[in-house]
């Protein structure tokens, strides 16, 4: 509701992150319970989000690529005056021996940092909405050198569908760069040949050469 008075103002928005910041602190404390119950939590409703995973060197010898990300990402902040709501998420987790994870590594002692940005949309104007979408948006690409600089991979939950040619030709190359498509592409083929567990988002990323 607070943010929603005036979400693209940054002065506005910096207020309520210090207000949500002094709430957390007088909310610390411990809690043991089974993980179901401590995992579960409010998102806050709808929002944008880009999430991304990087590697941050391994568990005895972290390379601190993770603080330097964020601090990076936080100087794109404030050099863009962008109205940028708390929290920037951030939580670490061990590599995945999924060739298609964004945390693959082939080494069992590496670490990812997965770092998330965020903007809420607090109401249900449709021009409020959209103009936080756009900002949004500039918001991401502004990151952009920053993920390209640390190797950073999107979550695939959280990649939206190209807009422009340009945009679709980029992200496949990112893919194909990053990942094994072609073996992909032929597991689908030879599990899902009707492409039934498919959409245009995925058809579109992994277009055959």
């Amino acid at each position: 509701h607070l943010l929603a008075i005036d979400p693209l103002n940054t002065e506005h928005v910096m207020k309520v992150n210090q207000v949500e910041a002094e709430y957390w602190k007088k909310s610390e404390g411990v809690r043991v319970d089974w993980s179901d119950k401590i995992l579960g939590f409010d998102c806050g409703g709808a929002q944008w989000v880009s999430e991304v995973a990087l590697p941050t060197g391994q568990l005895a010898s972290p390379d601190m690529s993770d603080v330097q990300y964020v601090k990076e990402v936080y100087n794109i902040i404030e050099a863009n005056h962008i109205p940028a709501p708390a929290p920037i998420e951030q939580r670490w987790t061990a590599r995945s021996t999924a060739q298609m994870s964004p945390a693959y590594s082939s080494n069992s002692e590496d670490i990812f940092s997965w770092v998330g940005i965020i903007m809420y949309l607090p109401s249900e104007d449709p021009a409020q909405r959209e103009a936080i979408t756009k900002r949004f948006f500039q918001y991401f690409r502004m990151t952009d050198v920053v993920r390209k600089k640390f190797n950073a991979q999107e979550h695939w939950a959280k990649i939206e569908m190209p807009t422009t040619i340009g945009e679709t030709v980029q992200a496949q190359e990112q893919l194909r760069a990053r990942y094994p498509v072609e073996l992909f592409n032929a597991k689908r083929n030879e599990l899902d040949p009707g492409h039934i567990l498919s959409n245009h988002l995925i058809e579109t990323l992994f277009k055959p050469t």
